[in-house]
């Protein structure tokens, strides 16, 4: 270790002591790396007979993070659960990363301070490798070359649970101006989790800027400019992912955070983009909009819906501004304006406003074209102010033009490039090609809210997202690196407390200067960030199926809106292949899973499926509890129908099919998280393996391809092969039957 990493422990050392001693759990782990394996894992060394080895599983999670700057506190309460009849003696183990330097280490069990063995990471290794035999499961391969922690866990009772709690300290690395804090859950070895909770207070010197996790769901409380509080809880939650943080600290008046992946050094890049705006902005005076509501007073909206409509609309009216201007149409058979004009949000206009908004009654017919028509037309010219329609109506068109592309041509004559539309369509009666044509040619968006959804919870949050815009009309710019094919191709604009992301390629790495430019206060803005591009850069596997998400959608816009070609068809196909993305053109991914996962199911029930078997049964069972919750949950039954469903003509684009593409298309377009939608495809260092009969086979191979080296799972060959680089790791990890290419050469691994 060089002087300097000696004084970083040191220093780390010191800052952390008083804290870790104030909590009565001493656990001091330094690390060089900031990945820290610690999802532990219960091996039983001499199982009964006819017992499973990996019998006793992680049953629940709560975790406690403490985050200053680059260090880090860490508390686990892991609760195991043995299921059999039998009193079971077992060891407790989890990995370290290779060049960790341990001060101390205890593990509680039952509240008995229990000493563990820290093992460095060549014994380590030849423990591992007789662990991975005798479970006959390879998940433990990846932490290969990793130090190992592993204390005796006496007794285990039968049908009972065993806790186990334990404290570690970390540093977290730090690369490209942000902070990478990683809690492993893969290294339990499951297919889920039923329950997880993890809370993260973090605090920093400087203002914290961008927080962002592509895992897992986090709620983020904002406690001043230098803590926050972060939340991660879920159910039956599929375990094939660790959990990771990323976050920076505030430089700006919008931040910036680049995450780049590129696995090969002859292929492209990939890149993800955040901007952010500071938090310091929540302080400053706000800038001025104009904000035009038109809202859908007909027959249908009678009831709940026009009661909850009105609770909205007051709610928006009461958020603005004083500096801020509006307008209310409503609209049935006729039109209906407030002002006929926009006018300040002043005192005495938002109490007219509310009397107005109380004597909203519904009845009549729907005249969309003219109620958006007279809404463009209140304001004819630029004024640099943001502009915004609030749309919302819960019908087709029945009076007037009730044509939809004849709609979309008279709205095209009276189009303005400086107003932005949200529609709302509430219920299954709207129709979506209009509205999702809409926020594609007003840069804007299209929410649908269901039956039985709340239309004032919807539509407020949303306008509270959107109150106060900071950055308009933005557009970004990359010098020397070779960006190509970003996604979105038009940035949405930046508004307070609400991150924009951007996805795409690269060529040439190194540092480079990205400007964010746009619009504020009238006035043009420009934001410049010095970045790196990464020659090879292993980690953030997650962007590659980001940025192909992001793309499939726009591809799917554009055969939607201009038609089908060969080519935008081609395009879709083969991106979905490729990443397991599912797409009207690739719905036989969707078959070829059922058939695979059926096939997986009788291995499991039959009592002779293997880790692997088990493991992908467990998550599909999980998928499924999550689908009864949220039934367009990403990889339940209900998102494949939808996402499948082929987009319809415009004057058929309604019901509940419609409204259903609409919203999966939407989450796959503006996901940030790493989701699979298929588990019986992997996407490893930019290669993609399916799962073919239980055996993955690297896509562009078959499954009878004659290799040029067969190895026996689990023999001394096979681990040979796994020393020769530790990026095969991620590949052998994958199961006992793999057929793949390895410099030039097929290798198949087979189970006896």
């Amino acid at each position: 270790m060089n002087a300097a990493m000696k004084q970083l422990t040191s220093t780390l050392l010191t800052k952390l002591t008083e804290d870790i001693m104030k909590q009565m759990i001493f656990l001091f782990i330094l690390l060089i790396s900031g990945n820290l394996l610690a999802q532990g894992r219960i091996f039983i060394p001499e199982p009964p007979i006819k017992l499973r080895n990996n019998l006793v599983y992680l049953k629940s999670v709560k975790a406690t993070v403490n985050l200053n700057e680059g260090a880090g506190n860490v508390t686990l309460e892991e609760l195991f659960y043995n299921p059999s009849h039998a009193r079971l003696e077992g060891e407790y183990i989890f990995a370290l990363p290779g060049e960790a330097q341990v001060h101390d280490f205890n593990l509680y069990i039952n509240g008995q301070k229990t000493r563990g063995e820290v093992l460095d990471k060549y014994e380590a290794r030849k423990i591992y490798e007789g662990i991975v035999r005798k479970m006959q499961d390879p998940a433990l391969l990846e932490y290969m070359g990793h130090s190992l922690f592993k204390a005796r866990i006496f007794p285990i009772e039968p049908r009972s649970d065993r806790k186990i709690e334990l404290s570690y300290a970390q540093v977290v690395s730090y690369e490209s101006d942000a902070y990478r804090f990683v809690m492993p859950i893969k290294q339990s070895g499951q297919g889920s989790i039923e329950k997880f909770y993890m809370t993260i207070n973090l605090q920093t010197q400087s203002p914290l800027g961008n927080m962002y996790s592509p895992s897992h769901q986090i709620h983020v409380s904002r406690l001043g400019n230098n803590r926050a509080t972060i939340t991660v809880e879920s159910n039956n939650m599929e375990a094939d992912k660790d959990f990771i943080l990323y976050y920076s600290l505030d430089k700006n008046e919008i931040n910036a955070t680049l995450l780049t992946f590129r696995p090969r050094t002859d292929q492209d890049g990939y890149f993800m983009f955040l901007a952010s705006p500071s938090i310091s902005l929540m302080n400053k005076s706000e800038i001025a909009k104009d904000v035009i509501f038109v809202i859908d007073v007909s027959g249908s909206m009678q009831g709940e819906k026009i009661q909850h409509a009105r609770n909205a609309l007051s709610f928006c009216i009461n958020s603005l501004n004083k500096a801020d201007r509006f307008e209310i149409i409503s609209f049935s058979t006729s039109v209906n304006k407030f002002q006929n004009r926009l006018k300040e949000a002043g005192a005495d206009e938002t109490k007219n406003a509310t009397y107005f908004i109380d004597n909203l009654r519904a009845s009549g017919g729907t005249n969309i074209n003219e109620a958006l028509k007279q809404a463009l037309q209140i304001k004819r010219s630029d004024d640099e102010r943001p502009t915004s329609i609030v749309f919302l109506t819960d019908g087709l068109p029945t009076e007037g033009e009730t044509n939809i592309k004849k709609i979309l041509d008279n709205l095209k004559m009276e189009r303005k490039d400086f107003i932005r539309i949200f529609s709302f369509g509430v219920g299954y009666d709207v129709n979506t090609y209009l509205l999702d044509k809409l926020s594609d040619d007003y840069h804007g968006s299209a929410n649908y809210v269901k039956p039985g959804e709340n239309i004032e919870k919807e539509v407020s949050t949303f306008f509270a997202k959107i109150s106060n815009p900071v950055l308009t009309s933005p557009k970004l710019s990359f010098d020397r690196a070779g960006v190509n094919d970003i996604y979105p191709i038009d940035l949405p604009d930046i508004f307070k407390g609400q991150r924009v992301t951007a996805l795409g390629r690269y060529r040439n790495a190194g540092a480079v200067e990205v400007i964010l430019s746009g619009l504020q206060n009238k006035q043009s803005k420009q934001f410049e960030y010095k970045v790196k591009f990464s020659q090879r850069e292993t980690e953030n596997e997650f962007i590659a199926k980001l940025w192909a998400n992001r793309k499939i959608s726009h591809l799917m816009s554009e055969i939607r809106f201009k038609g089908e070609n060969a080519e935008l068809v081609e395009s879709v196909k083969q991106l979905g292949k490729d990443y397991g993305i599912v797409t009207p053109y690739t719905s036989y991914l969707v078959t070829e899973q059922e058939k695979e996962l059926a096939v997986i199911d009788n291995v499991v029930r039959s009592g002779s499926g293997g880790a692997l078997e088990i493991r992908l049964n467990e998550q599909r069972k999980a998928r499924e509890i999550q689908a009864e919750a949220d039934e367009e949950s990403v990889g339940s039954s209900g998102f494949y129908d939808a996402v499948m469903a082929a987009p319809k003509a415009a004057s058929q684009s309604y019901g509940k099919g419609a409204v259903m593409y609409s919203r999966a298309m939407k989450k796959i377009a503006n996901t940030t998280k790493d989701k699979s939608m298929i588990i019986t495809v992997q996407r490893i260092a930019d290669r993609t393996f399916n799962l073919k009969n239980t055996v993955w086979v690297e896509s562009e191979l078959k499954a009878d391809s004659k290799p040029h080296k067969v190895i026996e799972f689990l023999s001394d060959d096979y681990f040979q092969l796994l020393e020769q680089n530790s990026e095969l790791n991620k590949i052998l990890a994958l199961g006992q039957n793999i057929i793949f290419k390895w410099n030039g050469k097929v290798y198949k691994i087979e189970s006896k």
